[in-house]
C-alpha cells in the first residue's frame, strides 16, 4: 500500500473526528471520577470509541458515494481513491475491534458499543435520508459517548448534563449539515428536512434547538451544580452559539454553512471543557 492509499484511508476514517471522540470519552470518564487504577480502562474505552466512530465514517461514505460525488467530490470514495470493498472491510474490522474492546470493559459499555455499530449502519443506509430521524440518531449517539465514558468507570450521574448538551448541539449541527448538503441530497433521492421542507425551516429548527441549549447551559450554574469557572467558560460557548445562529441566516451557501457546522463542533468541545473545569471532581 503506497502513501496515497494510506492517506486516502486516513481521510475515510476522519482522524480529527476520532480525536474528538477520544477526548470526549476521556473527559467523561474523568468527570465520572476515574481513578488512577482505572486508567487502562479509560484508555481502552476511548480507543474503542475511536474505532467504532472510524468504522461509522467508513460505512457512511460507502452508502453515500453517489451523493458525495455531488456534495463532497473530494472524499476518498467519491474520487475513487478507495474502493467500496475497502470501505466495507474498514467498517467491519474497526467496528468489531471497538465492540470487543468495549466488551472487555463491561456489559454496559458493550451494550452501548453494539448500539453505536447498529445505529450508525442503519443511519448510513437509510435513516439519514429521512426527515429528522437520522439527525436524532446521530445526536443520540454523540450524547451516548459521554454516558459511555461514565460507564467505563461505573458512574454515569456526573455525565448526564454534558450528555444532554452534546445531544442538543449535535442535533442542531446535523440540521445545519442537511441544509449544507441539500442539493446533493435532493439529486440523490434523500428526503431530509431540508429537502422536504426547505432550508429556512431546517435552519429555523436548528436555531430553536440552539436557543434551548443556550438557556439550558445557564441552569446548572443557577442551581449550583457547577461553579463560577463553568459559568465564565460557558458564556464564551454561548457567544459562539449565538454567532452560529446569526451566521447561518446571514449567508446560506454550502461553504458558509460548513463553517457554522465546524463552529458547532468547536462549541461542543468547549462546552465539555467548561463542565470539566467547573464540576465537582475538579474542585
Amino acid at each position: 500500500m503506497n502513501f496515497e492509499a494510506i492517506r486516502a484511508y486516513g481521510q475515510l476514517v476522519r482522524p480529527m473526528n476520532g480525536a474528538i471522540v477520544f477526548i470526549t470519552i476521556t473527559i467523561a470518564a474523568l468527570l465520572a471520577g476515574a481513578t488512577e487504577k482505572q486508567g487502562l480502562f479509560v484508555l481502552l474505552g476511548s480507543l474503542a470509541g475511536v474505532l467504532i466512530a472510524a468504522g461509522g465514517n467508513a460505512i457512511n461514505d460507502y452508502f453515500d458515494v453517489a451523493i458525495d460525488r455531488i456534495n463532497k467530490p473530494h472524499r476518498p470514495l467519491a474520487r475513487g481513491a478507495v474502493g467500496l470493498q475497502g470501505a466495507w472491510w474498514t467498517w467491519r474490522i474497526l467496528s468489531s475491534l471497538g465492540v470487543l474492546a468495549s466488551a472487555y470493559i463491561g456489559p454496559y459499555t458493550f451494550a452501548i458499543s453494539l448500539f453505536w455499530v447498529v445505529t450508525l449502519y442503519w443511519y448510513s443506509k437509510s435513516l439519514k435520508r429521512t426527515v429528522l430521524w437520522g439527525n436524532l440518531v446521530v445526536a443520540l449517539a454523540t450524547g451516548l459517548a459521554l454516558v459511555y465514558g461514565g460507564y467505563v468507570v461505573g458512574n454515569v450521574q456526573q455525565v448526564l448534563i454534558p450528555a444532554l448538551f452534546a445531544f442538543l448541539v449535535n442535533l442542531a449541527r446535523e440540521l445545519v449539515k442537511d441544509s449544507e448538503d441539500v442539493e446533493g441530497d435532493a439529486r440523490g433521492g434523500a428526503r431530509t428536512m431540508a429537502v422536504r421542507h426547505g432550508v429556512s425551516a431546517t435552519l429555523g429548527t436548528a436555531s430553536v434547538v440552539l436557543a434551548l441549549l443556550i438557556a439550558a447551559t445557564i441552569a446548572p450554574y443557577v442551581e449550583g451544580v457547577y461553579d463560577a469557572v463553568y459559568f465564565i467558560v460557558v458564556l464564551l460557548v454561548d457567544i459562539l452559539l449565538l454567532y452560529a445562529i446569526i451566521s447561518m441566516w446571514q449567508t446560506r451557501t454550502p461553504k458558509s454553512l460548513a463553517r457554522v457546522s465546524r463552529l458547532l463542533k468547536l462549541s461542543m468541545i468547549l462546552g465539555i471543557v467548561a463542565i470539566a473545569l467547573g464540576s465537582y471532581p475538579w474542585t
